[in-house]
């Protein structure tokens, strides 16, 4: 297996190290009305179950499990020599514009937001409240599979979105840069943990992704406003790198999301605390 950092570091995408504000979620009306637009690709990331039952027309199936390495063991990202078959499989390539959506919790569907990002997919979208707010609306739904042409997809790293252990450690030691803990407050203060230790990664700041979350009554899960975002994130400099983790680099996809609408230069740590912590030549505070 090749090293992931020597991966990252080889086949690299270049992008500005910032961008400006913009929402990167659709509404389902938004969507509705633009089942046709140019370039689209719906990704429905749940289950195939669930998927080959009722999907959005036109939709391609791209559960969040193939997005790991080994979902079953931790979290880190798929490797290219996977991901490149995948996705001209799905018929994803680097101009298309991708509409994620799963059962609408949004924390599958801001995993593969993150993996389509760092694997150079530049148009990348989630949908708000899911396939449950897609339901909920009345809009068509299909039980029939669509024959997709494959893309010419060749494989970009955007070495910039994703994290190691050592970015993470310079990160935490460094004050121009911010660490963020995707958490819930109980394991950050140390009271639970999935990993050998407990506590949080020193310097880390403690943002659990249930705070992004306006959850309605059909139990899916809308963003906050932008507003409402840029206010829980007042105390993070916008002119600071953010690295973010939490159990297995997951949950963390959703603070992830909602850092690149607000413009911030941010990475995901896929191997997260259950890596670090099992680690015990690194520091932990509690």
């Amino acid at each position: 297996m090749l090293k992931r950092s020597l991966i990252l570091l080889a086949i690299t995408l270049c992008i500005p190290l910032s961008a400006l504000a913009e929402s990167l979620r659709v509404s389902a009306t938004w969507l509705n009305e633009h089942l046709s637009k140019d370039k689209l690709v719906i990704i429905d990331t749940r289950n195939p179950e669930d998927f080959e039952m009722s999907h959005i027309p036109g939709a391609v199936n791209l559960p969040d499990k193939l997005t790991y390495l080994n979902k079953q063991e931790n979290g880190l990202i798929a490797e290219p020599n996977t991901i490149e078959p995948l996705f001209r499989e799905k018929g994803l390539d680097h101009d298309s514009f991708a509409v994620i959506y799963d059962d609408g919790k949004m924390i599958d569907a801001a995993r593969v937001f993150w993996t389509l990002e760092v694997y150079g997919i530049q148009e990348v979208r989630v949908l708000d409240g899911g396939f449950t707010e897609w339901s909920e609306k009345g809009f068509k739904v299909s039980d029939q599979a669509i024959q997709v042409k494959p893309s010419k997809y060749v494989t970009r790293v955007n070495h910039r979105r994703i994290a190691s252990k050592l970015s993470t450690r310079l990160a935490s030691m460094n004050p121009r840069q911010s660490v963020i803990d995707a958490r819930s407050s109980k394991a950050y203060r140390g009271e639970v943990s999935t990993a050998k230790r407990y506590g949080h990664i020193p310097s880390a700041v403690n943002i659990s992704v249930h705070e992004h979350f306006n959850t309605k009554a059909n139990n899916a899960n809308y963003l906050l406003s932008l507003e409402a975002l840029k206010n829980l994130y007042s105390d993070v400099p916008k002119s600071e790198k953010v690295v973010l983790y939490c159990e297995v680099g997951r949950v963390s996809t959703t603070n992830y999301l909602v850092l690149r609408e607000l413009g911030y230069d941010v990475a995901n740590y896929d191997a997260s605390w259950r890596e670090w912590a099992n680690d015990f030549n690194l520091p932990i505070e509690k």
